[in-house]
């Protein structure tokens, strides 16, 4: 990742700070954090980055057949956002539950949402990026791999550590939107190249208890291709959940790229 395109991300995450601190102060939210969690998840990307199919694979699910547990650490079951966070701020996290959250480092954040929550084993974690005082990111590299996944974080006003979402270059989600309201099937799309050009699609609930899954299909070579299905999932009729698209080497069929999306459960 170049250092200019870093920088882009960060301050995309910082530009919602003023928005976030308003919704601490008690001023109004109303999509305020939705927008944050759009820039930051959906909209930035890191400009550059190899292929996955430069590394030979067998992703781990061809069929949608990965699964990855509920976080260990941060966050305790949870059938909606607390109410020590505001519905604005809540809309935007994906890991851990909001109001949940035990994190009072970035890094810690940022590691237990690589290890317990997306599932990557062993990974490199880079410096924490700081956008401002309150937000930043990290650079997530699977063992051995060479292609990077950029996790967002950010202090909220319950004054713990929280992950907004993850991007990476080779998954580029389109839909859902993060912070929008979503139901069974949850239609999803974008871009994505990946062995095979096979990409993992989950929807979590609030402790990150997969509710469904399935795969979908986007480019197997060089350049991304375009991606689209509908995931069905059981419903857990209201509170904040997170669509995550996950892709799998073809050498270990360990997790290689995540993309995280905050999204809203009953609206």
């Amino acid at each position: 990742m170049t250092t200019g395109s870093s920088f882009t991300r960060v301050a995309a995450v910082a530009a919602g700070a003023v928005l976030l601190s308003g919704c601490a102060a008690g001023a109004p939210g109303g999509g305020s954090s939705s927008s944050l969690a759009t820039t930051a998840t959906a909209s930035i990307a890191p400009s550059s980055s190899e292929p996955s199919s430069s590394e030979p694979s067998s992703p781990k699910s061809s069929s949608g057949a990965a699964t990855t547990s509920a976080p260990a650490s941060g966050s305790a079951d949870a059938p909606g956002p607390s109410a020590s966070l505001p519905a604005a701020e809540a809309a935007s996290v994906v890991f851990p539950a909001p109001g949940r959250s035990d994190f009072a480092a970035p890094e810690a954040a940022a590691q237990a949402f690589a290890t317990d929550y997306a599932g990557f084993s062993a990974p490199r974690i880079s410096d924490f990026r700081q956008g401002d005082t309150r937000s930043g990111e990290f650079e997530v590299t699977a063992a051995g791999g060479r292609l990077s996944t950029t996790v967002l974080v950010r202090q909220l006003s319950d004054g713990a550590w929280y992950v907004l979402g993850s991007v990476t270059a080779d998954i580029q989600v389109t839909a859902p939107e993060a912070g929008s309201n979503v139901s069974s099937p949850v239609a999803v799309s974008g871009q994505a190249r990946a062995f095979e050009g096979n990409v993992v699609v989950q929807v979590r609930d609030a402790a990150g208890e997969v509710l469904g899954q399935q795969p979908v299909t986007g480019s197997g070579g060089p350049d991304l291709g375009p991606f689209a299905g509908d995931i069905d999932f059981t419903e857990p009729g209201s509170g904040q959940g997170a669509v995550l698209f996950l892709t799998y080497s073809a050498r270990d069929g360990s997790l290689e790229q995540v993309a995280a999306v905050p999204v809203l459960f009953g609206g």
